[in-house]
């Protein structure tokens, strides 16, 4: 059996059996066991009765009908003799037996002897005259009612493993269907066709696993379809760039312009291709490698300072006002990565700002907060926590890589990154970074 369901199956009979083989075992154990002691309490019982009635005359006044011996709703009769000293029976509940000789144990551990072939328990008490008296039962009578008994048992422990054995195949099949839905969906998954769903699961384990692996379908197909508009994008933005070089190098040849303003558009288109495929490179890398980043003791101040001033061109194209409110504060950090965070925070907001943008530097218990500002028309509610992700590109987006790489940034650096709105008007992105949480 290969399948869960067959080795749940299978498992199951293999239970059923050995609890059922086990129990009657046992039982059957049980009910010899009770029956020997009653019938060991009701031989002495008899025993006390025989002994009265010789007391109160004579031998020849006991007999088998005086010695009753019940269990549950059926009536016996046990049987005795009366052995002299030299084990002669000088009287018996059957009178063939009178004048034969025996010889039976009086010895307190032995409960048991044969008589013609079959096995007795008994048991016996001294009287006057150095007498002996044996008050004594078939074991078969027991066996008798020891099979009743466990026929009886038997019966209901059937009907009982049998109710038990339908609820199990029951159970099982109940358990196994969701998960045969589940293999069924998963074979028809394909990503690139519009896929029907898999059926919703319900609160237990394998409803949770369904749920996930339902989850999981929806991420795959929504990271198949970014990754489609990603591979479009940036097609269309490393096509822009080449067909100005192709256009500029042709212009340059056919003497349309001068070959300084020609090679300065191809330079310029060269080197923004270049810092496009680093980007790709780099995403790809922080995604795939674990390197380490190595800790370097910087002035934060003047990091943004510096940021600020290399943004400044940039903003001063679009006429963009920037400012910058940095406090003093020192630390080992990944200041490469951390100087990428900011200049991505800066270049967004220029991208996307009216007139304004603001960089801000503050420290907090144990690291330190930037925040980039902008008074443009911000992000929607609904898109915050989409703003990071890989292939997301706003309105005035480019490839999408950039807020992508800052949130593999943080997350190696188990930093925090957020997406909020701004007291300018627009977006506030903000990334903190506390020693504690590093670990790249």
């Amino acid at each position: 059996m290969r399948t869960i369901r067959g080795r749940i199956f299978t498992s199951l009979i293999i239970v059923m059996i050995f609890s059922v083989l086990t129990t009657v075992f046992l039982f059957n154990h049980l009910i010899d066991e009770m029956l020997m002691d009653q019938a060991r309490n009701q031989l002495r019982l008899q025993m006390t009765k025989a002994i009265d009635i010789i007391e109160g005359g004579d031998l020849e006044d006991l007999s088998t009908e005086d010695l009753e011996l019940r269990f549950r709703d059926r009536m016996f009769y046990a049987d005795f003799f009366v052995v002299d000293a030299s084990d002669k029976i000088v009287a018996a509940g059957e009178d063939d037996m009178v004048g034969g000789k025996i010889h039976v144990s009086m010895s307190p551990k032995d409960h048991f002897f044969t008589l013609d072939g079959q096995k007795m328990m008994y048991t016996h008490q001294r009287l006057n005259k150095g007498l002996r008296i044996i008050v004594y039962t078939p074991m078969d009578i027991l066996k008798q009612i020891s099979g009743r008994v466990l026929r009886v048992s038997l019966l209901s422990i059937v009907i009982s493993f049998a109710v038990i054995f339908v609820v199990g195949l029951w159970f099982v099949w109940k358990t196994t269907r969701p998960l045969q839905q589940l293999k069924e969906a998963v074979s028809k998954f394909n990503p690139k066709h519009r896929f029907p769903g898999i059926p919703q699961g319900d609160t237990s384990e394998i409803g949770q696993l369904i749920n996930t692996f339902s989850s999981m379908s929806e991420r795959i197909q929504k990271q198949h379809q970014q990754q489609i508009e990603f591979l479009q994008n940036v097609s269309h933005e490393l096509r822009t760039p080449l067909m100005s070089i192709q256009g500029y190098a042709s212009a340059v040849k056919d003497q349309v312009v001068t070959v300084e303003h020609g090679l300065h558009v191809v330079t310029a288109e060269s080197q923004r291709l270049i810092q496009m495929v680093d980007r790709l490179l780099q995403l790809t890398r922080m995604e795939t490698l674990q390197e380490e980043w190595k800790l370097t003791e910087v002035d934060l101040q003047d990091m943004m300072e510096h940021v600020h001033q290399l943004i400044a061109p940039a903003a001063a194209d679009r006429n963009i006002q920037s400012a910058l409110n940095a406090a003093s504060l020192e630390m080992a950090i990944p200041a490469e990565q951390i100087f990428q965070v900011a200049m991505n925070f800066m270049q967004n907001a220029v991208r996307y700002a009216s007139h304004e943008i603001k960089l801000s530097l503050e420290e907090i218990p144990g690291g330190f907060r930037i925040c980039v500002d902008d008074d443009g028309p911000g992000v929607p509610v609904q898109e915050r926590d989409s703003v990071f992700d890989r292939y997301y590109t706003g309105q005035s987006g480019i490839t999408g890589i950039g807020l992508a790489i800052c949130k593999q940034i943080a997350d190696r650096l188990g930093a925090g990154i957020s997406c909020t709105e701004s007291p300018l008007g627009g977006a506030r992105f903000c990334f903190e970074y506390g020693q504690g949480g590093h670990h790249a």
